[in-house]
């Protein structure tokens, strides 16, 4: 093998590495568990009912509207303070103070899940480093949309909590 050819390999090898790296880094991350949720994922992935929620999670299926049952203990995280879920395609998460709040999973960048951060009061995009504010605002990109926020209705008589 001649030098010249050699070096020529050598460079499409380097070339390739290097794109391989590049895709990989910008996929979307389908993970699931958003930070601070104790690896609770709940839900029934958008439609009939599961031990805990009732309705539709997926945007797929149409109109987001479910209900969780407080009582579950797939949903415990949701009693206290700091914690989240993701049940479908919605983080469902109670902030510091207490108020329950829901939005799309998906960064509005490249889709990648999206995780609650009590502490700074934000969700936050590990692929590119998007945060949004607790309404879904984009308080920072790459990511230009906002995140589709959701209404998070909490009934303390039957004590569950209704997206819609």
């Amino acid at each position: 093998m001649e030098r010249k050819e050699f070096l020529s390999l050598v460079g499409v090898s380097v070339g390739a590495i290097i794109l391989q790296n590049c895709m990989t880094s910008c996929k979307n991350d389908s993970t699931p568990t958003p930070a601070n949720n104790g690896g609770n994922t709940g839900g029934n992935n958008g439609g009939g009912t599961t031990t805990g929620i009732t309705g539709n999670n997926l945007k797929a299926n149409g109109t987001i509207d479910f209900t969780i049952d407080l009582t579950s203990a797939s949903f415990a995280d949701l009693k206290t303070d700091g914690k989240a879920i993701v049940s479908g395609d919605v983080i469902v998460a109670r902030t510091k103070t207490g108020t329950y709040i829901a939005v799309a999973k998906a960064c509005t960048h490249q889709g990648t899940t999206v995780s609650f951060e009590p502490d700074n009061n934000r969700f936050n995009c590990s692929n590119h480093g998007s945060n949004f504010d607790l309404t879904g605002k984009v308080i920072n990109g790459p990511a230009a949309s906002p995140l589709t926020q959701f209404a998070a209705v909490f009934d303390s008589t039957k004590n569950t909590i209704k997206v819609s």
